[in-house]
């Protein structure tokens, strides 16, 4: 490792540990790191007031660990993947998570994953792939993860909604990826589900 990217690894520890707001705004990223957030998601995910998180958000982006882009007047992040010591903060974050965090960590990095939902009062999870393959997840795991492919979940939906109700009426969205088309159907549906805690 050259000087100046030992000198960046150590700035960024230091950015990261020196400040539980910092761990607070890591941990989003860490957890879901393919998405790209803007602030104000954040500040929802952490409970941060809106300068805490963008002076957070702006050390990260000092140091190299965030990518920072401006579309209009919003300012967009994502963490860089390929940043030394990425590896490190993301086993460090999964490691000391809670179970269902942990889950979500896993299931947000896996290219398949669209949804995930969890009925935390019946320990079961739905997870809903491109096309129905079980993802792979390493280490412990809760007792009951069903998958179900894209458009099973989609015909589920329209022919047969009592069995997506301990899901989507009683259950919390674990990756809060509501870009997906198919929200506006479980909307349509009457479902309004909410997000997990911390997921932007």
């Amino acid at each position: 490792m050259t000087a100046n990217k030992r000198q960046k690894a150590q700035d960024a520890l230091f950015a990261v540990f020196a400040s539980t707001a910092r761990v607070a705004v890591l941990r989003v990223f860490v957890l879901d790191p393919v998405r790209t957030y803007y602030q104000r998601q954040i500040e929802g995910a952490t409970g941060l007031p809106i300068r805490a998180v963008q002076r957070e958000l702006e050390r990260f982006a000092q140091v190299g660990l965030l990518y920072r882009r401006s579309e209009g007047n919003r300012a967009y992040y994502q963490v860089d993947t390929q940043f030394d010591l990425f590896p490190e903060l993301r086993q460090i974050f999964l490691k000391m998570a809670e179970p269902v965090d942990r889950l979500r960590g896993l299931l947000a990095v896996e290219p398949s994953v669209r949804m995930v939902f969890l009925n935390e009062g019946e320990g079961r999870v739905l997870v809903v792939t491109s096309g129905g393959e079980k993802p792979q997840i390493e280490g412990p795991q809760p007792p009951a993860i069903e998958t179900m492919s894209l458009q099973d979940f989609a015909r589920t939906l329209s022919e047969d909604p009592e069995r997506l109700e301990p899901f989507l009426a009683r259950g919390v969205d674990l990756l809060g990826r509501r870009e997906d088309v198919i929200w506006r159907r479980i909307e349509a549906s009457g479902y309004s589900v909410s997000k997990g805690k911390g997921v932007p």
